[in-house]
């Protein structure tokens, strides 16, 4: 019995596995700081040749190398007679995705075009005019979606589609990304490539044996895909180009997409000490390594293949790394530039000695935001006092039409940018949001703040600042546009903040509402509604559920929650990917999942006047499969009363598998389910001497069997993550299928 028991007991919980704080602003809404409060940042200076490069590059890292090398250089793994001991997290998280099968499940209302010109909606973007890449793509009369490293084409007529081609991306990529135009496609990712480092030698030839154990490390790689598209049956990959290095973003503007790499130094042949006692003799042997190293251990590298032919180098000239003027870590952040029309090249390019974080591009400006180093030897209550008063430097490159990225200014901001809407440009004007403190800072002590800069020269320069934004909260979501500006703060209820952008040296807040919950996602409707989603919770901050918000902003010092929608126990991608929420003539269409797995689309009406209206939903799921079977149920409570009884007791708090008893010549199975069989003759092994309990209460027969099944899970596959209005119907898209709905 026991282990029946167990069985069961243990593949059920498997299955199962599945204080206020007020605001203030002051009467006006200003803050005014003095002159000292942000630190002027000048303008990066390029070095005059590879020489001055390198001299500057190992005179910083001479005054940090130490017994375990440089800080933020690598991810070793120490190995230890053949055994790795740990492995730390790589640097970039992933989000798992399944593969598109084969025979891509392409589903269609019967329904034809109309024959008018294509209305299609593209992803949802922050700036009108600049396009950003999505797993998705569409032109109207295709469907690109790229998954799992299988690159799918969907040809559209109406609402229906075919699938034409796919390709596999054999590289290891993973996170790709899509941007279409005419016949090319570039796909954008990164990719990791392990490395293993052979113990260091002595003079003598022999292994020094505890200062450099055996270790490995993996190595970020950005990657560029081109796709032809030309022959929509025969999908072909043109060029490909890695770059070492982390892909951080990336936007089009006309035929130009601007891209953004991170990279970080070679990972070096570093001696690690064995204890304390060896530090010193681990710390000369590294500086020793600095000064033997070359630009080819600093710079990062690029290898494409077009053509037939491979060509490899470094990725920037010396004269186009600039240095900041304070010493912002080993990290280069490089900006490409590629055309669509000349496909894939080395194209132009520029970069800073910097590590990069967030990326915001307008027409004509692309920023970044980087963070800063973290040095080594701090000690706690030095990084207290560095985190409180920590800043976050922005760089500023022109993207003039068809031309490389130039840089143009920087400036610095006080504490750190939440994301991409965290920046905007408007009327030549930068304004940026951010809460004070580093990004280990105790949110209890933070506050937020708007900064409006202004490019003077090569030069960021404050104009105009705004504070009291959520003391002792954290910045949740952001959105400016023109003359307004939106932002959410959260502790325990949500702030919801109108700002008047109008008058940039001048930024006042207007009004502000207090509600339960919080939106991490903030979108305009039209100048008087504005959406909000994010989370439901109760007063003391406990999340419930999904929640959108409709907010009437038509009176500025009054903002007003007209209209609220949720669901309870569910999340939606849209929360923390704006690309996954798609709206079109105020039908709004959001990505739900529960909790616990269920999954689909919801489709929101919403009203002139904000009301929000639930008018439909789409689904993934397969119809529930037969599930008729000529056994019998089993009904466990036939054993209470039994010596059974704690076993239905228990099994009765488990979600556990359902039951039947077969004779010898049922068919028995249980739909699609799995089912595991237990002859009765067997029983005894599972039940020893209650055995014969159980099969007199079931009255089974010494031929007849026992099937426990499992119903099959919710498919993860079929949550539900992009949408596309085509005309008159509704594509969206999950990890497992594409489906058109009318």
């Amino acid at each position: 019995m026991r282990k029946f028991l167990v069985v069961l007991a243990l593949v059920s919980f498997l299955s199962l596995g599945c204080s206020n704080s007020d605001s203030s602003v002051s009467s006006s809404g200003n803050v005014n700081l003095g002159s000292d409060d942000i630190q002027l940042l000048s303008k990066l200076v390029p070095f005059d040749g590879c020489d001055a490069l390198l001299e500057h590059l190992k005179e910083e890292a001479m005054e940090r190398v130490g017994p375990y090398g440089l800080d933020n250089s690598g991810y070793p793994i120490w190995i230890s007679e053949g055994v790795a001991r740990a492995m730390p997290e790589t640097a970039f998280a992933t989000e798992e995705m399944g593969p598109v099968p084969t025979d891509a499940s392409i589903e269609s209302d019967s329904a034809q075009s109309s024959g008018e010109a294509t209305d299609f909606t593209g992803t949802n973007v922050q700036e009108l005019g600049v396009d950003e890449p999505d797993i998705i793509k569409t032109d109207g009369n295709r469907i690109l979606v790229v998954n799992d490293g299988v690159l799918s084409y969907i040809a559209v007529n109406g609402g229906n589609g075919s699938l034409t081609d796919q390709i596999e991306i054999e590289t290891n990529s993973y996170g790709l990304e899509i941007f279409i135009q005419g016949d090319r496609a570039f796909l954008l990712g990164n990719g990791d490539n392990f490395f293993y480092v052979e113990p260091m030698q002595s003079e003598d030839g022999a292994s020094i044996e505890m200062e450099s154990m055996h270790y490995g490390y993996n190595k970020p790689t950005a990657q560029i895909i081109e796709i032809d598209l030309s022959d929509p049956f025969n999908l072909e990959i043109a060029a490909e180009m890695s770059i070492s290095g982390s892909y951080l973003s990336a936007r089009l503007v006309g035929n130009t997409v601007r891209m953004a790499v991170n990279s970080a130094p070679n990972q070096l042949e570093w001696v690690y000490p064995g204890g304390p006692e060896s530090e010193d003799r681990a710390t000369r042997f590294n500086r020793e390594l600095v000064e033997e190293t070359t630009l080819e251990d600093w710079m990062p590298n690029y290898e494409l293949s077009s053509g037939g032919v491979t060509s490899s180098g470094p990725l920037l000239s010396c004269d186009q790394v600039h240095q900041p003027n304070t010493f912002a870590g080993f990290d280069v952040l490089s900006v490409l530039s590629f055309d669509f029309s000349d496909g894939l090249s080395t194209g132009g390019g520029v970069g800073v000695l910097a590590g990069g974080r967030t990326v915001y591009s307008s027409l004509d400006r692309f920023y970044i935001a980087t963070t800063k180093w973290v040095e080594p030897e701090m000690t706690e209550d030095d990084f207290e006092i560095w985190s409180e008063s920590y800043t976050t430097d922005i760089h500023a490159f022109s993207i003039g039409i068809d031309k490389p990225a130039e840089y143009v200014a920087s400036g610095q901001v006080p504490g750190t940018l939440l994301n991409q809407f965290s920046m905007d440009e408007h009327n030549e004007y930068l304004r940026i949001v951010t809460t004070t403190g580093s990004p280990w800072n105790e949110r209890d002590l933070s506050e937020s703040q708007l900064i409006i800069m202004e490019e003077q020269s090569d030069v960021l320069v404050k104009v105009g600042q705004v504070g009291g934004l959520g003391k002792g909260e954290s910045l949740y979501s952001v959105r400016l546009l023109d003359d307004v500006g939106f932002a959410v703060t959260f502790r325990q209820i949500d702030p919801f903040y109108v700002i008047d952008l109008s008058d940039p040296v001048n930024p006042t807040v207007l009004g502000e509402l207090k509600i339960p919950g919080f939106s991490t996602y903030l979108h305009p409707v039209d100048e008087n509604i504005v959406l909000g989603i994010g989370q439901n919770a109760t007063e003391e901050g406990r999340t419930l559920g999904l929640k959108v918000s409709a907010f009437d902003v038509s009176n500025p010092a009054n903002p007003i929650e007209v209209s609220t929608w949720t669901m309870d126990d569910a999340n939606s991608p849209a929360e923390w990917d704006h690309r996954a929420f798609q709206i079109r003539d105020r039908l709004a269409v959001l990505p739900v999942q529960s909790w616990y797995g269920e999954g689909g689309a919801v489709l929101l009406e919403i009203g002139d006047d904000g009301e929000i209206a639930e008018v439909g939903r789409v689904s993934h799921e397969k119809p529930e499969a037969d599930t008729s079977s000529d056994c019998d149920e089993i009904n466990l409570d036939i054993l209470i009363g039994t010596p059974l009884e704690d076993f239905v007791e228990e099994i009765g708090e488990l979600s556990g598998p359902y039951l039947q008893l077969c004779e010898a010549t049922d068919i028995g199975g249980y739909g699609e389910s799995y089912c595991e069989i237990i002859n009765v003759v067997e029983l005894d092994n599972w039940f020893g001497e209650l055995a014969e309990v159980l099969i007199e209460a079931l009255g089974a027969g010494i031929d007849d069997r026992i099937e426990q099944c499992w119903p099959s899970s919710y498919d993860w596959q079929l949550q539900i993550q992009r949408s596309l209005f085509i005309e008159n119907f509704l594509w969206t898209m999950s990890w497992g299928q594409i489906q058109s709905n009318n």
